[in-house]
């Protein structure tokens, strides 16, 4: 089983301390959005991420696809530059490399892991949420184009990617549903020195609306989005500049043996 190149050194900091030895689950796990969606042009969204079937999981490398000319995206933080995606509760807030929605080129992004003493999680519930506005009659694909699920100890989880459609079409019903529920971004830790530069991207210009649509989980039973490998996206990549993340993260590791010590010995 290969090591998740693109989560590992962002575990360093939270394994080094850690007693024991965990393994990957051997049965893949589904990550994405699990069913399409029909929006009117102007209609405000919220489009899940979730997971089905991990276990053990701890940190994710997301990134997703879309057609900036049906859709564009609402910021989900209005406190940071940029768009962000929101927080679900299915893992803690903890360490963030990057939460960055691009609405120039489509591109969704985002590197998070929990930290001790956070456990880690198994089963299936909301990872992200996406916040959208239908911009033009349309359909666009949600692809996921890179997903690394990873272990507290650094090892990759098997997954596949669930991808799925939004249609904007004048006349579509306006479904009220209840909001997602996400945790205070405020509670992730943000690494400021690998955050990439804000793109330009069109800013909400309105109050998200309190009846919003959103993308109910599936059934049992109920067909299955179509699921593909997931290849590399493209852009800044984790895989390519891990080291950037290691000299980052020792550097940490370091001043915290450090003060450690420091206040063993005083």
């Amino acid at each position: 089983m290969k090591p998740a190149t693109a989560i590992i050194t962002l575990l360093l900091l939270v394994t080094f301390l850690q007693p024991g030895t965990a393994f990957a689950q051997a049965d893949a796990a589904r990550v994405g959005v699990f069913a399409p969606l029909t929006i009117a042009p102007g209609a405000l969204v919220e489009i899940p991420i979730q997971v089905e079937n991990v276990t053990d999981l701890y940190g994710i490398d997301f990134e997703l696809r879309f057609d900036p000319a049906v859709l564009e995206a609402q910021d989900a933080d209005p406190a940071m530059a940029g768009i962000q995606l929101g927080f679900g509760e299915f893992l803690e807030p903890g360490l963030l490399l990057y939460n960055t929605v691009d609405n120039e080129t489509g591109i969704v992004h985002v590197v998070m892991t929990q930290v001790n003493p956070a456990e880690p999680k198994s089963g299936s519930g909301y990872l992200f949420v996406l916040y959208v506005k239908g911009l033009q009659e349309g359909t666009t694909d949600l692809e996921v184009t890179n997903l690394q699920l990873a272990s507290r100890e650094g090892l990759e989880i098997p997954s596949t990617a669930a991808n799925s459609s939004v249609t904007v079409q004048a006349g579509a019903p306006d479904v009220v549903a209840t909001s997602i529920p996400v945790v205070n971004p405020t509670s992730v830790i943000l690494i400021p020195t690998l955050a990439p530069t804000p793109t330009a991207t069109v800013q909400p210009t309105a109050t998200r609306p309190m009846a919003t649509q959103a993308v109910q989980p599936t059934q049992p039973g109920e067909p299955i989005p179509t699921e593909a490998p997931v290849e590399p996206g493209g852009g800044f990549s984790l895989m390519k500049n891990w080291w950037i993340v290691a000299l980052v993260l020792a550097g940490a590791a370091g001043l915290a043996v450090y003060f450690f010590r420091s206040r063993r010995t005083s």
